[in-house]
């Protein structure tokens, strides 16, 4: 069992690196050493259990439950049998479990301060993400435009990725003024843990920077996170409806939607090309 300070200081330790957990609570038992009603255990990817919770084969399940849960992001009930097996209620053996996550808030790093970045960053905060805004020009990122932003910063580009902290639970969009911008920003995220990379631009114009960057060395499989062109297909022109489309893909990411993206996902680039 573990008590409830020892469980507020884990989640506030936890938030403070922005890493994600999962509470293991134990809910219901039948016929199972299971211990006291309570929480049990917390999970965390690559430690796993903080503490053996009951049987192996119930640890080795709940185990794998909890990364599903921190996958998803949404709480789960389980039951299971002396050995890890599912169980139901009506079983003679069962445990029931609560797994609870406990997740920073997730962050939208908007690269470049331009029309389109104004109205995203409103929407991200509709969406309630800490929103952060980076371009290198003084009268495009500032608190006058971007009220909503949780920070704003007027910076080159490249000094501030280099030592911006990017996480499993940052979104970055690239909507700066020029795909030599682009391109900069990619070689800094390609290897990051960032959940969603999404670029503005042209079909050609990834196919630039795409070409480019692959010929640099870069291997397609380290394009799977990048979505380019940016956003759903909902037919978007003006600033506003561009942002609304970006959000919108960010939204069925998280959400495993259906909507119809516009990336090339399937980009190979023909030969010679970025050459």
């Amino acid at each position: 069992m573990i008590d409830r300070a020892a469980a507020v200081a884990a989640a506030q330790e936890a938030l403070a690196r922005r890493a994600a957990i999962v509470f293991v609570h134990l809910v219901g038992a039948r016929g199972v050493e299971a211990g006291g009603i309570g929480l049990r255990a917390i999970y965390e990817s690559g430690p796993g259990l903080s503490h053996a919770v009951a049987t192996p084969g119930i640890d080795e399940a709940l185990a794998r439950e909890a990364a599903g849960v921190l996958a998803s992001g949404h709480p789960r009930a389980v039951n299971l049998g002396a050995d890890g097996t599912p169980a139901t209620r009506r079983d003679r053996v069962y445990a029931r479990y609560l797994l609870d996550p406990i997740m920073a808030t997730p962050r939208l790093l908007i690269v470049g301060a331009g029309h389109i970045a104004v109205p995203l960053a409103r929407l991200a905060s509709v969406l309630e993400f800490e929103t952060i805004v980076v371009d290198e020009r003084a009268d495009f990122a500032n608190r006058e435009r971007f009220p909503t932003a949780d920070e704003v910063h007027a910076r080159p580009f490249d000094e501030f990725l280099d030592e911006f902290e990017v996480d499993e639970r940052t979104h970055v969009v690239l909507v700066t003024r020029a795909h030599r911008f682009d391109e900069m920003a990619l070689r800094r995220l390609l290897d990051s843990p960032a959940l969603y990379i999404g670029m503005i631009g042209s079909r050609r114009r990834v196919h630039i920077v795409y070409g480019t960057l692959l010929a640099e060395g870069y291997g397609p499989e380290q394009f799977a996170k990048v979505y380019a062109p940016i956003g759903l297909d909902i037919g978007a022109r003006t600033p506003a409806e561009i942002a609304i489309a970006i959000a919108a893909e960010i939204v069925d990411l998280r959400r495993q939607g259906q909507g119809r993206r516009l990336s090339l996902k399937e980009f190979r680039p023909s030969e010679g090309e970025g050459q």
